[in-house]
């Protein structure tokens, strides 16, 4: 075997090498964000958890407001204390009601919250449907 011939050799073994690396580590990240939205949003199995998160845009805050006024509401969430949230006019505010599954329609956007099945599908546990063209 010639020199040319043992670096080639060389640089795939550790191209192959980094190949793997790489691949084991993205499967990694893609775990970790999916375990860092269910932490933020809820569990897996349904529903949504209480507190206060930072999110893309600067936060997500849940909880039960203690005050409001025509500027801010104040936000309670159980351990994490209490948040200040700035309100104005431009502020869209939505509200669910219970609906079924008659309500849910092509063209729908939703949120599924739910136990993923090992056929890749869903057994949802809650259905929200959202407001086209909103916020």
């Amino acid at each position: 075997m010639n020199q040319t011939t043992k670096i080639i050799s060389i640089a795939v073994v550790v191209a192959v090498i980094f190949f793997f690396a790489g691949n084991a580590y993205g499967k990694h990240k893609a775990a970790n964000a999916v375990t860092a939205t269910v932490g933020q949003y809820g569990s897996r199995s349904g529903g949504f958890a209480g507190g206060m998160r930072g999110g893309a845009g600067g936060g997500i805050v849940s909880g039960t407001v203690v005050s409001a006024d025509a500027n801010s509401i104040t936000v309670q969430s159980g351990t994490a204390g209490s948040k200040i949230v700035l309100v104005s006019p431009s502020t869209t505010v939505a509200k669910s009601v219970t609906g079924s599954l008659a309500d849910i329609a092509v063209g729908s956007t939703v949120t599924v919250i739910g136990t993923a099945n090992s056929d890749g599908s869903v057994s949802a546990t809650s259905v929200q449907i959202r407001p086209t063209g909103g916020k």
